[in-house]
């Protein structure tokens, strides 16, 4: 007989326990092995199989305490109390799946348990409000969504809607593992549509060298490739791209989930995979329409502060829906700390590659700006493009933060390596040093030191 899948009925039993009944009932019929876990905070139930009060217990918390506590902190407690007893049962070999049927108030609650389950573990989300903003429910694991138009009520329209739910989540259960015997070792390069040159360049390198390569596009999944750094799935790094760290300085949509407990490049460095990075990216933001710019940054623009596109007063749209923010000089020195922080006390062989001669595809001079690069020539320089005072073909980002790192960087450190390289991001010599930088490191070939007398490479 096969084996059904164990799952997870949560939700706010107190005030949704037809539709939470309705929904293990449906699982149930679907072939799922069924759990109610209680996530309520106004009063007890006696029909749930893990009751409010073992959810608190996981935390040395009481019901009690939670029905006098204001809504707020009681959502918040119940939550990460969840997230404990969650992983409990799954370390325990108790939960294939996880699904929710909620509104606002139980979704914000449920998806505490769903961040914290593995990626991998089937999680559904079945919430009117799906079409509104999920981005703090989802956080930066992968929940499935789904809206089954209405969070109370069984009817002709929401009885198809959970049963469909409930199929899914059973069906997903079953996959179980996947075999991974015979997969290649994986490798995280990180992308922006403007360094895509060399990101293609290192995965096509890798892919032909015995290595997966998972493309992280530095819009918020950041997030995710660290923590899959900490589980042991991503092996080595060339963080190319770490433009989500501009993102992060203004609030971007585009930045590291808020629910996101973690720090980018910080992963690598303390397990000790070998890691590339750059600041590949960092010469802009990827902020939403622009429109949604607070006054305060198009004042920037229209003052000089910021530089704006050609004689617009303006920031340059990436499209629609992308404006390009471009950091000041004093928030460039604050990454290149940041920078230094985090990577001074890393465990395993790492470089931090500098290319002096731009970032990304907007940050060229009009010289060697070409279709190809990603800036078409006879459009100007690319629109974040900044020249140094005394070496116009570098960038005077990129001489800022090389004096930065080269005093903060801890030289003790045998781990930890500054190059720099007169290249610029998009060039495929640059993309080459990286490729060979890497394959030394995983060679165990790789010397702090190494390279000075590499053509394009200055110190």
């Amino acid at each position: 007989m096969e084996k059904k899948p164990k799952i997870i009925v949560a939700g706010m039993c107190d005030t949704k326990f037809t539709e939470l009944k309705f929904l293990a009932d449906e699982v149930t019929k679907a072939g799922g092995d069924v759990k109610i876990l209680n996530c309520g905070c106004g009063h007890d139930v006696d029909f749930a199989d893990i009751s409010l009060a073992e959810v608190l217990k996981a935390v040395g918390k009481t019901k009690e305490e939670i029905f006098k506590s204001p809504r707020s902190t009681a959502v918040k407690t119940v939550g990460e109390a969840g997230a404990v007893k969650i992983m409990q049962m799954y370390d325990a070999g108790e939960v294939d799946g996880i699904i929710s049927w909620a509104g606002s108030m139980g979704t914000t609650t449920v998806t505490y348990l769903m961040r914290a389950l593995p990626f991998g573990v089937p999680k559904i989300m079945m919430t009117d409000m799906a079409s509104s903003d999920v981005s703090m429910w989802l956080g930066n694991k992968d929940i499935y969504i789904m809206n089954p138009t209405a969070e109370q009520g069984i009817n002709i329209v929401t009885r198809k809607m959970v049963a469909n739910a409930a199929a899914a989540i059973v069906a997903m259960g079953k996959v179980g593992e996947i075999d991974a015997s015979t997969s290649r070792p994986l490798m995280a390069i990180t992308a922006y549509g403007t360094t895509t040159q060399n990101v293609n360049r290192c995965s096509a390198y890798w892919d032909a060298h015995g290595w997966d390569t998972i493309i992280i596009h530095q819009v918020g999944t950041g997030a995710t490739m660290e923590d899959l750094i900490r589980s042991g799935q991503i092996t080595a790094i060339i963080d190319l791209t770490t433009g989500e760290l501009t993102n992060n300085m203004y609030h971007s949509v585009y930045g590291t989930p808020e629910t996101w407990t973690g720090e980018r490049v910080t992963a690598a460095a303390d397990v000790g995979i070998p890691q590339i990075v750059t600041p590949g990216g960092c010469d802009q933001s990827a902020f939403g329409a622009l429109s949604s710019l607070p006054q305060e940054y198009l004042d920037d623009f229209k003052s000089g502060k910021r530089k704006p596109y050609k004689d617009t007063k303006l920031p340059y749209q990436h499209n629609e829906g992308v404006t390009i923010m471009v950091p000041t000089l004093d928030e460039i020195e604050d990454l290149s700390h940041y920078f230094a922080e985090k990577l001074n006390s890393t465990k395993g062989p790492t470089a931090f590659v500098i290319p002096m001669q731009g970032w990304s595809a907007y940050d060229q001079r009009e010289e060697i700006c070409t279709k190809e690069r990603g800036w078409s020539e006879g459009n100007g320089d690319g629109p974040v493009w900044e020249p140094d005072d005394k070496e116009t073909r570098w960038s005077r980002r990129a001489t800022l933060m090389r004096s930065i790192l080269e005093k903060e960087f801890d030289l003790k450190n045998e781990n930890l390596d500054l190059i720099i390289a007169d290249m610029h991001i998009v060039d495929p010599e640059f993309g080459d040093l990286l490729n060979q930088i890497m394959a030394d490191m995983l060679d165990g070939k790789w010397k702090k030191g190494m390279y000075r007398d590499q053509k394009g490479v200055v110190a």
